[in-house]
């Protein structure tokens, strides 16, 4: 004797309920329901998908990061798509970053200068 139980078929999830009428064969069944407005797509910025920065050209590089460095990246990462809904890469944001560092070294070589000592 089996004791698995009758699982329902596409024809059981497609019934015709009382009233209404199979579709018509070539036609798609229509998804609204009388009385009813269609509706239309929400604007909420929550609800939209995040906005993704176009990547050109790139060289591997490998850097080594302290994994508490590591980790300030990953939350930073997250925090843009949580608060601002800004999908990057851990790439992306080094390479803003190192872009940025550079046209501004100044600061980092005092930096840098002053841990060398």
């Amino acid at each position: 004797m089996s004791r698995k139980s009758k699982l329902p078929g596409a024809a059981d999830f497609f019934a015709f309920g009382e009233g209404s009428t199979p579709p018509v064969e070539g036609e798609a069944p229509s998804t609204r329901v009388q009385g009813t407005r269609p509706r239309t797509p929400s604007l909420d910025p929550d609800l939209l998908p995040p906005l993704l920065i176009p990547e050109g050209p790139t060289e591997k590089v490998t850097f080594y990061l302290h994994p508490v460095l590591l980790k300030r990246l990953e939350l930073y990462k997250a925090q843009l798509l949580v608060e601002h809904n800004l999908k990057v890469t851990r790439s992306q944001i080094v390479e803003y970053l190192l872009e940025e560092g550079l046209r501004h070294s100044e600061p980092i070589t005092e930096q840098l200068l002053a841990r060398a000592r």
